[in-house]
């Protein structure tokens, strides 16, 4: 591909190969103690810089050692980490690429009443938005000191070979972007927000000050929302009434992202629910008040869009975060034309979530690709004893599999009973339409590589053995078991299984609920629809015919069950969920997990979790009361989830007969994608 994403571009007299843009990520993969670029922080952006971005901005910098972000997070508030951040810039530079760390005081987002018992500082006193710790009025005298804190973070960053900095003041967040909002910034002296040139005065300062101390000619690019999207914060003409202001201070370059910040970042890395692209009305405006680079964020997954955005002429650089989680290669990618082969971000939040499971000891890391934040082991180093390994499962765990060991060198096999690969992958692309992105690169990789394919094969331990394996692996997806529950069997009762079998053109013998000419057409075409069903067709056609009444009742509220509610929800259904569970979806994160409830919301689902439940009648569920007595939730249709449980009697046959054999995916009990994805990965690079 050429187009404008590949043409050069000038920020200040940093000229970058191309118009792609990797924006700061947290990840917390620097080193705890001395607040320098570990190892592992290197190669995870390196790889990024080999993949062919143009530049590359380094996750938070603090300007000041004593004023953390995140536990293990960056600094250049010391000449200590200087030559930790020249081996980050060199390796960078290796491969062409440009680089410039996000340069921040984290003002009250600082961790500093944990690590020193001291409340952290900004314009007025509040609490952060990240977590939730206090912060005082920072004094009229510490300012100066502050803005020399920002110089002097530059000017390492320059003696680090650093190409330029990027500064912080977005989302209302950090120290200057506090002081930028009337939202946060309540101040009644100049440094306050009764006009804007007093709500600019600081970053201002900031930025002259960084010129006069790293140098005129070293490039800065400024990080701003804009628009704040929240009643007291800035409206949406602001940042480019004062874009002309900024630029005349030394801003060679604006990152125009979005929103506030709040703990769940909600308005930052958003759910398939928003818009793509939703911060380009705002850099438009701004681009159309500045001579200087324009770049935006926010929502831009895929090459073909940002290549549109440019020749749009709504901005002059195309800012993406986790699209270069999912793949660093993107760019090499596209410039190749290898569009099916890019690994394209689902949308999952997974990135974000892995950090909310283990707090102080976070490990982000992306769903569909299990070599983020691992590229030091998980590198497709080609193995030296090549193996004949065969894989059972055509789902999301088998193909990874498949893939990873024929890319290191091993003979592979996989076999799967379905005439279609994608296993439980086919249904959750159905009821999600952002899984189909993941489900369309693995199966294209199943086509490009010397996989042998055997589908529509029934695996069983004698055929595997026949095959001469080296190595096993089963992939063959989990066991579903029901509740007992009196009426389960009911002719207005349907289950995850029975609808699952539907999308591989079979019937569930229990299938009391489907109509008799629905069976009639299954038996009679189900060859066809195992081997042409689709995800995209599957939603069309229900749009139009669903086998299930108008109000429809969902027992069970794992992730599965959840996505299928609002699937029904949306084809006209009322949808009620009922759970014995204290939360939906208990096997994600807390912010994924937001986001669907505020989406079961508009939808008007209505969700009752600890329920203690009776039975199905024909008219929907009893329950108990928790006050005592009986409950009836009427229902048209029940549907029942089921309980996904370990199902690896194949692995333990195959065991029996002495064949290396390993067991990863559902078949080992419920798991999601990354369950799936990093289990295959891992596996097919121990083989």
């Amino acid at each position: 591909m050429t187009g404008l994403l590949f043409q050069p571009i000038q920020i200040g007299n940093m000229q970058v190969r191309n118009r792609w843009v990797m924006s700061a990520m947290t990840t917390n993969y620097a080193d705890e103690q001395t607040q320098a670029p570990s190892p592992r922080l290197i190669e995870f952006i390196e790889q990024r810089a080999k993949g062919g971005v143009g530049l590359i901005t380094a996750e938070v910098c603090t300007v000041d050692p004593t004023t953390k972000y995140q536990p293990q997070s960056m600094t250049l508030g010391s000449d200590e980490v200087i030559e930790a951040h020249r081996q980050l810039t060199e390796a960078v530079h290796r491969h062409g690429a440009k680089i410039q760390p996000q340069l921040t005081h984290p003002g009250p987002e600082a961790m500093t009443l944990y690590y020193r018992g001291e409340p952290a500082v900004g314009p007025s006193p509040g609490v952060a938005a990240c977590h939730g710790m206090p912060s005082r009025e920072v004094l009229l005298e510490e300012l100066d000191d502050i803005v020399e804190l920002y110089a002097q973070g530059a000017y390492r960053a320059r003696t680090a070979g650093y190409d330029g900095i990027e500064l912080h003041a977005a989302h209302a967040y950090m120290l200057l972007g506090n002081f930028l909002s009337p939202l946060k910034n309540k101040r009644l002296d100049e440094y306050g927000c009764n006009t804007p040139e007093d709500r600019i005065r600081l970053l201002l300062r900031v930025l002259r000050r960084i010129k006069d101390v790293a140098g005129s000619d070293f490039p800065i690019t400024l990080r701003i929302s804009g628009f704040e999207r929240i009643p007291g914060g800035r409206d949406f003409d602001d940042t480019a009434t004062i874009a002309p202001q900024l630029v005349a201070a030394g801003v060679d370059a604006f990152h125009v992202s979005g929103g506030v910040s709040d703990p769940m970042v909600s308005q930052m890395i958003c759910g398939s629910d928003t818009p793509n692209g939703y911060n380009l009305p705002a850099a438009e405006a701004i681009r159309r008040v500045v001579d200087v680079p324009v770049m935006v964020v926010g929502r831009i997954l895929d090459p073909e869009y940002a290549e549109q955005i440019l020749n749009d002429e709504r901005a002059d650089m195309i800012v993406m975060g986790r699209p270069f989680l999912a793949d660093p290669e993107i760019v090499n990618k596209t410039q190749q034309g290898q569009f099916d082969q890019i690994r394209r971000c689902i949308s999952c939040q997974n990135c974000i979530d892995s950090m909310f499971l283990k707090p102080f000891d976070a490990d982000m890391h992306c769903s569909v690709n299990a070599a983020t934040g691992r590229e030091q082991t998980l590198n497709y180093a080609k193995t030296t004893a090549p193996r004949h390994i065969v894989v059972v499962g055509g789902g999301p765990a088998g193909m990874e599999a498949a893939r990873v060991a024929c890319e290191r060198g091993h003979r592979v096999t996989l076999i799967d009973q379905r005439k279609r690969l994608g296993g439980s992958l086919l249904l959750a692309a159905t009821v999600h339409q952002d899984n189909e992105r993941f489900l369309a690169y693995l199966q294209n990789e199943m086509k490009r590589l010397p996989i042998a394919l055997k589908l529509g094969t029934a695996a069983s331990a004698e055929s595997v053995q026949a095959l001469n394996p080296d190595a096993v692996i089963v992939a063959t997806g989990a066991r579903v078991s029901l509740p007992p529950l009196e009426g389960i069997n009911g002719a207005n009762v349907i289950t995850g299984t029975q609808l699952r079998a539907l999308t591989e053109g079979r019937l569930d013998p229990d299938s009391k609920s489907l109509p008799l000419w629905l069976k009639v057409m299954v038996k009679i075409t189900g060859g066809l629809i195992d081997r042409h069903y689709t995800p995209a067709s599957a939603r069309t056609l229900s749009h139009r015919y669903l086998p299930l009444g108008k109000r429809v009742l969902i027992i069970g509220a794992d992730l599965a069950a959840i996505e299928v509610a609002e699937f029904l929800a949306r084809r006209g259904r009322l949808v009620s969920v009922f759970t014995s569970e204290d939360k939906i979806a208990p096997e994600i994160g807390p912010k994924r997990r937001l986001e669907h409830e505020q989406r079961l919301e508009k939808l008007g689902v209505s969700m009752n979790s600890h329920m203690r439940l009776h039975r199905i009648t024909p008219d929907g569920l009893e329950f108990y009361k928790p006050s005592g007595g009986m409950g009836l939730a009427p229902a048209d249709t029940v549907v029942v989830a089921g309980e996904v449980g370990s199902e690896t009697s194949l692995y333990e046959s195959l065991k029996a007969k002495n064949i290396e054999c390993h067991a990863i995916g559902d078949c080992t009990g419920l798991g999601l994608i990354v369950k799936a994805i990093t289990e295959g990965n891992q596996l097919a690079h121990q083989l």
